[in-house]
């Protein structure tokens, strides 16, 4: 497979703290504009955790009104709910997929089977799953494991996985024993993390200086496919996210998309203040790698 990258998506509010599709379908289109062809809603950058469920079906149906594939976030939730949120939303959309985030602690293999077995009941297409290590509940936490994730793709639930392991090195064991036609979305590194899990088998990776100048990821995309050099990507790469990762990454992202005039303009609490100093570092490493 070719690589890709997915950009995920942050829901923009009013200055009187209401969603905002306006702002949200601005920056949309500005990435349709410079390339992007995969989009993705998941509760860490879309913030469901802040957003009503009307709210995150209304930032899920600007997601599918673009061109391209778009994989659509469920909340952690129930199985019940999910189909809930399913029907609202429609399980036949054009090269769409749901992705299942699992909603409780770990406790066997059987249980988030049957879990993502049950959703995808209720879609057309196989889902994807959000692959966040979670808390097991006998102590300690649990990562997605290749005999869950082989059972669920030879079952026809799951096309692709959001891949999050907390661990890098047995993140590269677990993709090597997945099938190679599995959509591997790596997370957490972006390029860098792509660069070194690709010849385990990732084939994409969630944007980072992709999600404000999409065209840089592009080219990493197409020489690394190449054997091209990529150096010069990583390095600006590297230098953004040691301003972003600094600051916080998902709070440093929303400033950034301000500053780029496409979006994210007001936030809603809790979220920490826009001090002057933070958008000023933002704004000067912006201005380097553009």
């Amino acid at each position: 497979m070719n690589t890709t990258n997915v950009v995920p998506i942050p829901p923009s509010y009013s200055a009187q703290g209401e969603f905002s599709s306006d702002d949200t379908m601005r920056y949309l289109k500005y990435l349709e504009t410079n390339g992007v062809s995969t989009f993705m809603t998941t509760a860490g950058t879309s913030q469901y955790n802040l957003l009503s469920s009307s709210e995150i079906e209304e930032l899920n149906s600007c997601v599918l009104s673009c061109s391209g594939k778009k994989i659509i976030g469920l909340p952690a939730c129930s199985s019940f709910a999910a189909r809930s949120f399913i029907d609202n939303m429609g399980s036949g959309h054009e090269n769409t997929h749901y992705m299942g985030l699992y909603p409780d602690r770990f406790y066997d293999n059987k249980t988030v089977i049957d879990y993502f077995s049950r959703i995808r009941e209720f879609t057309e297409n196989p889902i994807y799953v959000h692959g966040m290590f979670m808390r097991a509940g006998r102590g300690g936490q649990w990562n997605f494991t290749s005999d869950v994730l082989c059972e669920l793709f030879e079952k026809d639930v799951v096309v692709g996985i959001k891949e999050e392991h907390s661990d890098l090195a047995q993140s590269y064991n677990m993709i090597l024993g997945l099938p190679k036609e599995m959509d591997v979305i790596v997370a957490g590194g972006s390029m860098r993390r792509h660069q070194f899990l690709r010849t385990a088998g990732a084939n994409s990776f969630l944007a980072g200086v992709g999600n404000l100048y999409p065209k840089i990821e592009d080219k990493y995309c197409k020489r690394i496919d190449a054997g091209d050099d990529i150096t010069d990507l990583i390095e600006k790469e590297s230098t953004l996210f040691s301003v972003f990762n600094k600051h916080g990454w998902h709070r440093s992202l929303r400033i950034a998309i301000c500053e780029l005039q496409l979006g994210c303009f007001y936030d809603r609490m809790p979220w920490p203040s826009r001090d002057e100093s933070v958008a000023e570092d933002i704004r000067n490493v912006l201005e380097e790698i553009k």
